[in-house]
């Protein structure tokens, strides 16, 4: 059996109203998404779902944490991730193109397949810049060494000891008025 098969909601069966459903993420979640860059995190989904006759409403809230590759130091470290995601299922036997929060699926169907979804929601909540956050001392948590490595290679000179390029200075003229 398929590990992320248990990530579905099976909304056969149930009446018209809200219901929720809570899932729970782990390492073992990532591994089911090839060339992921999270391999290992914790994280609470609970998902609201709306059935109505003619759709289904789903709100997906996550909150937790995975763990990423600083950008600055190379170093892992745990990113929190929160956020609240809407999305649309309606029945068709046909897909059309109304938007990236609405997916189809055929109107016997009696179960959402939503571990994908879920992997993409975190990935969403994850920052583009992958950075350790700052630590109570409002001091970077990034390795020391290697920050201390970077500085040495950093040359404060480099901008003064190149000749800067004449073509730049027409430019320089017009940004000064």
């Amino acid at each position: 059996m398929n590990y992320l098969s248990q990530y579905t909601v099976q909304f056969s069966g149930l009446k018209e109203g809200a219901h929720l459903f809570d899932f729970s993420i782990d390492d073992r979640f990532f591994t089911g998404f090839e060339e992921s860059e999270i391999t290992k995190g914790s994280v609470m989904v609970q998902v609201k779902l709306e059935k109505r006759s003619t759709y289904l409403r789903l709100i997906f809230k996550l909150e937790g944490e995975v763990e990423l590759i600083c950008d600055r130091c190379l170093d892992n470290y745990m990113q929190p991730v929160k956020s609240s995601y809407p999305m649309l299922v309606k029945f068709s036997e046909t897909e059309t193109d109304d938007g990236d929060e609405v997916i189809y699926i055929h109107p016997g169907a009696h179960q959402v397949e939503i571990a994908k979804l879920i992997y993409e929601f975190i990935v969403l909540s994850i920052p583009i810049r992958h950075v350790h956050p700052e630590g109570k001392n409002g001091k970077t948590l990034c390795n020391p060494d290697m920050l201390h490595k970077l500085d040495e290679y950093k040359s404060p000179d480099l901008e003064q000891s190149s000749p800067i390029d004449p073509r730049w200075d027409d430019l320089k003229k017009i940004i000064d008025k």
